[in-house]
């Protein structure tokens, strides 16, 4: 469990798009989670979604910073090999990270993604 190991990022559209077709979803009051077994390969992939109608550019971007800070937590614990897509709801645009991060860990638990 490499504390350091860098978070490979999902770029692809139509991964997205399977992990919202095929993938489970998990929903909280912050953030919802699809996950989604990666065949293709033994990596997890992690994306974060942030909607336009949840504000400007830098509500989106402040979003996906206090998401990605919160999955940080997680990473070195999250067994290989899923395709993981974070969204963020409308709350999530003014949460503190510590909301946001207690609320992951229970929606990556209930997925059963941890160690």
């Amino acid at each position: 469990m490499n504390a350091t190991k860098k978070i490979i990022s999902l770029k692809e559209n139509h991964l997205f798009a399977k992990a919202y077709r095929k993938g489970r979803c998990y929903s909280g009051r912050n953030v919802a989670v699809y996950v989604l077994e990666n065949r293709g390969g033994e990596q997890t992939l992690l994306g974060i979604t942030v909607s336009k109608s949840r504000g400007g550019a830098v509500a989106r971007n402040r979003a996906k910073r206090v998401i990605r800070e919160a999955y940080r937590t997680f990473h070195p614990f999250i067994k290989k090999g899923s395709i993981i897509v974070i969204v963020a709801r409308q709350p999530c645009v003014e949460a503190h990270v510590a909301v946001v991060t207690s609320e992951l860990g229970d929606l990556l638990e209930k997925a059963n993604l941890l160690l």
